[in-house]
């Protein structure tokens, strides 16, 4: 059932991998982005979505594993004191 599983989320994996590559090509559009400190390089605006929403959800992860930790040592603090 293990092997089943992990086999099904390589699927998924590389069915989303899949469509952001398809549509990073269809997106081929150069766009050069300005940040506060610098000018990133000309790039694809499909490869620029990709890479903000990887970073979007690198930090919705972050911040969420650092909230589910917090609620975790508020919880074994109150089981400690019963």
């Amino acid at each position: 059932m293990r092997g089943i599983w992990l086999f099904l989320k390589f699927l998924l994996l590389l069915i989303v991998v899949m469509v952001g590559a398809f549509f990073a090509m269809e997106n081929s559009q150069t766009l050069g982005v300005s940040f506060i400190l610098f000018n990133g390089p000309d790039l694809s605006s499909g490869f620029w979505l990709l890479l903000f929403l990887a970073g979007g959800v690198a930090l919705g992860i972050l911040t969420s594993s650092l909230l589910i930790m917090s609620y975790r040592r508020k919880l074994a603090r109150a089981n400690k004191k019963d």
